[in-house]
């Protein structure tokens, strides 16, 4: 037989053999997809990178050997779109900030809960400004009406400007809406920012990034300064709890277990999260840091103060400290009118699925970890504490004192008791300088002693109750030499009342 006949016939029987194979294996395939689309969770979200992981290859291909697949929908930021789809049982499951959900989710009736949290933003958030238009860098500097802030309604955007107004007590905003120009989106801010048509722009990234680097604008404030309030979760239907709760357990626990494989191959993780963005690997890697991606431990013993098993685990209950600062904001920026949940946050949680992902012999181990001690503030001297940058003003608490003495009314020592949660969730990187003022009149010297002595006592409040580092706090005594500015048609009176005070001013303050 010739060579080139015995070619033909053994590429004959090598051809048949692999379409063969072929034939089997695609069979096999197709065995294995109608098994993979036996259990599917519908997700509604968006193009967040802190979404990421839900639709990343790995959790493709773990959650086909767990026996479901996950579609998830981008619905690019419509909030109430998404809420609508969800109430109405179209989605098992959305993503979105804890503020939106509170806002958003009372229409409804809240339809779902918060089984796990997904990420903080710690910088991904933020306020730039033209240094041609904004007098100073402190935060309170922006509580100007003559501004144009310009940011992407219902968005992280307009809550970031939200909690900025309601902690730092920007009244003049507060009290008008003449400075607010409404965009569409990030990218459209961004444009108006590159054509000059604005002075104040709120942002996120990437579009963040590319506004700073346009030449004379600074960078005054964003989510990298504060802690527990921009927090993306995980809501899941109450209808899908009661059917199919195993399928929100292999959920969870798959996506944990993908979060352990990205982070051990950062450089896989950059690649992928550039690939399906449509970014550069750079510009990913910068991005990443400002996005905090909660694992099961944090989930467990930072967000639903679950300890676990170990006698030196802490556990704190993070979430439900977002949900009352969000509450809170939103209350008192007048988009809400009263507490949907009614001062019980519990109403919208379900930590049960994380118990039972912390009692798992896999993920035990990571849940019961302990965390390591919060470090201290050093030591400073006068002239110390007088060359760190101040940040803002903390909104003004009318704190009351008894009359026959400097001690805190009852009353007084709630408003501190506030004030306290709000630096210790929410602004934990921030020395404080307590500030005494009294009213006009009298003897400066003893106006001087009476205000140091009634800011002593609320520091030493701090220290006792709230357990506050000695070393972050410095009381002052001002006197009546720096009286607050009159209002518009304020009596006399009205303003000679608001003069007596205590002020907590936030510098900058090297933590170790």
């Amino acid at each position: 037989m010739k060579k080139s006949t015995i070619g033909f016939v053994l590429l004959l029987l090598v051809g048949g053999a692999a379409i063969f194979a072929w034939k089997y294996v695609d069979e096999l395939l197709a065995r294995q997809t109608s098994v993979r689309v036996s259990r599917s969770l519908r997700i509604g979200g968006d193009n967040y990178l802190g979404y990421w992981f839900i639709n990343s290859p790995e959790m493709r291909k773990q959650s086909v050997q767990k026996d479901f697949s996950v579609e998830f929908h981008d619905d690019g930021g419509a909030y109430g779109e998404r809420l609508a789809k969800f109430a109405a049982g179209e989605y098992d499951c959305i993503v979105l900030p804890v503020n939106t959900y509170l806002e958003q989710g009372r229409q409804h009736d809240y339809p779902g809960v918060v089984v796990a949290a997904i990420s903080e933003s710690k910088g991904a958030d933020g306020i730039v400004a033209r240094a041609d238009r904004l007098d100073g860098d402190k935060i309170n500097a922006l509580d100007d009406p003559g501004l144009n802030v310009v940011y992407t309604a219902d968005s992280p955007s307009s809550f970031l400007l939200d909690l900025t107004i309601a902690d730092f007590d920007l009244a003049r905003l507060r009290d008008s809406d003449g400075w607010r120009q409404r965009a569409g989106s990030s990218e459209e801010v961004l444009e108006r920012a590159r054509k000059g048509d604005g002075d104040v722009f709120v942002l996120w990234e990437p579009d963040l990034s590319k506004a700073l680097a346009l030449d004379g604008m600074n960078y005054l404030w964003g989510s990298d300064d504060f802690s527990g309030y921009i927090v993306d979760v995980f809501v899941f239907h109450r209808d899908v709890l009661r059917r199919d709760r195993k399928l929100v357990h292999d959920f969870l626990a798959t996506y944990f277990q993908t979060q352990a494989v990205y982070a051990n191959d950062r450089e896989r993780m950059v690649a992928e999260m550039a690939r399906s963005a449509g970014l550069k690997k750079p510009v990913v890697a910068e991005m990443i840091p400002k996005i905090d991606w909660l694992d099961l431990r944090e989930n467990c013993s930072d967000q639903f103060g679950i300890a676990g098993d170990r006698a030196d685990a802490q556990s704190t209950e993070g979430l439900v400290n977002t949900i009352i600062a969000c509450t809170d904001v939103l209350l008192r920026t007048k988009q809400l009118d009263r507490d949907p949940l009614e001062g019980n946050p519990y109403q919208i949680t379900n930590r049960s699925f994380l118990e039972e992902l912390a009692r798992d012999d896999v993920l035990a181990s990571r849940a019961a970890t302990a965390r390591p001690p919060k470090s201290g503030y050093a030591a400073l001297d006068a002239e110390a504490w007088s060359e760190l940058r101040v940040v803002g003003t903390f909104r003004l608490e009318p704190i009351t004192f008894q009359s026959w003495n400097n001690l805190l009314a009852e009353e007084g020592k709630a408003r501190v008791d506030r004030i306290a949660a709000t630096l210790t969730n929410n602004y934990p990187q921030y020395r404080i300088i307590i500030r005494g003022h009294t009213g006009p009149g009298g003897d400066e010297a003893e106006n001087r002693k009476l205000s140091l002595e009634r800011a002593q006592v609320v520091r030493q409040y701090l220290l006792a109750v709230h357990g506050m580092d000695a070393n972050r706090l410095l009381a002052q005594g001002i006197g009546s030499s720096q009286p607050l500015p009159r209002k518009a048609n304020e009596s006399q009176r009205a303003w000679r009342y608001r003069l007596p005070r205590v002020e907590f001013v936030a510098v900058e303050g090297n933590v170790l």
